[in-house]
C-alpha cells in the first residue's frame, strides 16, 4: 500500500512539476495582459467547480455500492454539462456584444472548467475502487500533455482560449490512455441529500472563491495587469501544492474513507500524523519560497514579471498552510458536517474581502492588499484544522457497529 502511495505521490509531483515549467514558458511567450486573461479565466473556473460537480467527487469515494458510485457520477457529470453550457453562454453574448476580454475570459473558463470538473469526477471513481496506480498514470500524463500542449498553443497563436484547449486535451488523453472499462452495476439511485450538497456545493464554493479573491479583485481594484501578476505569483507560491495537492487529497481520501465507513476509533490520530507531517514539509517550502523568490523572479520569468517575486513571497505562509489543510478539510463532506465547513468558510470570505477591499481602499497600494490578504488567509487556515481535528474527535467517539 505504501509503494502504491508513493507512486501516485510521485506521479502527482512530476505531473505537476511539468505544468509550473510551463507557466515559467508562458510568462516568456505571453503579455503580461494575455495571461492575466488567462488567470482571470482559470481562477473563474475553479470558484465554478464545485457548483458544476456538486461536490460529489468527494462523496464518491466512500459510497457505499457500486450502483451508488455510478448514480453519482452520473449527476455529477450531468451538473458539470449544465454549467458549462451557461458559461459558454456567457461567452457567447459577450463575442456579440464586441466584449473580447469578456468573451476570451469566459470561453477560457467554460474550457477549463470542464477540463477539471471531468477529471475530478472521474478520478473519484478510481479512488473509490482502491485503483492508485491508475490515477498515478493519469496524474503524470495530464501534467506532461498538458503542459506540452499549453506550451505549443503558446507558441502557435498567444492566446489565452488556445492554452485553456490545451489543458483540456491533455486531460481528456491522460483519462482515454488510463481507461479501464467497468461492468455495468445494476441500476441504483444516488443518496443525496439536498440540504447535504447545498452546503457541501456553498462551502467549497467559498472556500475556492477566498482562494481566488485576490485575483478576482485585483483586476478592478490594481488592473488586469497586476491580476497577472497575482496569477503566476500564486501559480509560483502554489507550486508545492500543485505538485502534490491533488496527490496529497487523493491520498488522504482513500486513507480516511475506510475510517468514515467503519468507525474505529483511530480517525483523530491519522489526522495529526498526516498533519505533522505536511507541516513539517510545508514550513520548510515557505522558507524557501520567502528566501529565493524575490531573488529570481525576474531571472527566471523574466524583467516584466519582478513583482511576481515579491508577491510570491507575501504569500508564501498562507500557501504552506493550505498544503496542511486542503487535503483533510474535505473529510468535513465526507461525514455529513457540512454546515461546519460551510460556517468555516463563510467566516474565511468575510476575511478575505474584507482584507483585499479594506486595504486597497485605505491605502491603494497592491503590495500592502496582498500582505492583509495573506495574513487573513493564514488565520483561517488555522481555525479550518482546528475544526476539522475537533470533528475528527466526534466521528471516533461513535460507537463502533459490531
Amino acid at each position: 500500500m505504501r509503494g502504491a502511495l508513493a507512486r501516485l505521490l510521485l506521479a502527482q509531483a512530476v505531473g505537476q512539476l511539468c505544468l509550473v515549467v510551463a507557466v515559467v514558458a508562458l510568462a516568456r511567450l505571453l503579455a503580461p495582459a494575455e495571461m492575466g486573461l488567462f488567470q482571470v479565466g482559470a481562477a473563474i473556473s475553479v470558484v465554478l467547480q464545485p457548483a458544476a460537480t456538486l461536490c460529489l467527487e468527494f462523496r464518491i469515494p466512500v459510497a457505499r455500492s457500486p450502483g451508488e458510485v455510478a448514480g453519482l457520477r452520473r449527476v455529477g457529470l450531468v451538473a458539470l454539462a449544465v454549467v458549462v453550457v451557461l458559461v459558454l453562454g456567457v461567452a457567447a453574448v459577450a463575442g456579440l456584444l464586441g466584449s473580447r476580454g469578456v468573451a476570451t475570459v469566459s470561453l477560457s473558463a467554460a474550457i477549463l472548467l470542464l477540463a477539471y470538473g471531468g477529471t475530478v469526477l472521474d478520478n473519484a471513481v478510481l479512488i473509490h475502487g482502491g485503483r492508485r496506480s491508475a490515477l498515478a498514470v493519469r496524474n503524470l500524463l495530464g501534467g506532461l500533455l498538458g503542459a506540452a500542449l499549453q506550451v505549443g498553443g503558446a507558441l502557435l497563436t498567444g492566446s489565452a482560449v488556445v492554452i485553456a484547449l490545451g489543458v483540456l486535451l491533455g486531460r481528456l488523453l491522460a483519462i482515454a490512455l488510463t481507461w479501464t472499462p467497468v461492468s455495468a452495476p445494476p441500476p441504483g439511485r444516488s443518496s443525496l441529500s439536498l440540504r447535504g450538497s447545498l452546503l457541501s456545493v456553498g462551502s467549497q464554493s467559498i472556500w475556492v472563491l477566498s482562494m481566488q479573491t485576490l485575483t478576482l479583485l485585483t483586476t478592478p481594484l490594481f488592473g488586469v495587469v497586476a491580476a497577472g501578476y497575482v496569477g503566476v505569483a500564486q501559480r509560483v507560491a502554489g507550486a508545492p501544492t500543485s505538485l502534490l495537492g491533488q496527490a496529497l487529497g487523493q491520498v488522504s481520501q482513500s486513507l480516511l474513507a475506510p475510517h468514515v465507513r467503519e468507525p474505529h476509533g483511530a480517525l483523530r490520530r491519522t489526522m495529526l500524523r498526516q498533519m505533522a507531517v505536511l507541516g513539517s514539509l510545508s514550513s520548510l517550502l515557505a522558507v524557501a519560497l520567502i528566501v529565493l523568490a524575490p531573488r529570481g523572479a525576474a531571472w527566471v520569468l523574466g524583467a516584466d514579471y519582478a513583482t511576481v517575486g515579491v508577491v510570491a513571497a507575501i504569500l508564501a505562509v498562507p500557501f504552506a498552510l493550505q498544503i496542511t489543510a486542503a487535503p483533510l478539510a474535505p473529510f468535513l463532506i465526507m461525514v455529513d458536517r457540512q454546515a461546519v465547513l460551510f460556517r468555516l468558510q463563510v467566516v474565511r470570505a468575510g476575511v478575505a474581502l474584507s482584507a483585499v477591499v479594506g486595504t486597497a481602499l485605505l491605502t491603494g497600494d497592491f503590495l500592502l492588499t496582498c500582505l492583509a490578504y495573506a495574513i487573513g488567509e493564514s488565520a483561517c487556515y488555522v481555525a479550518c484544522l482546528v475544526g476539522v481535528l475537533r470533528e475528527a474527535s466526534r466521528h471516533d467517539a461513535v460507537p463502533v457497529r459490531g
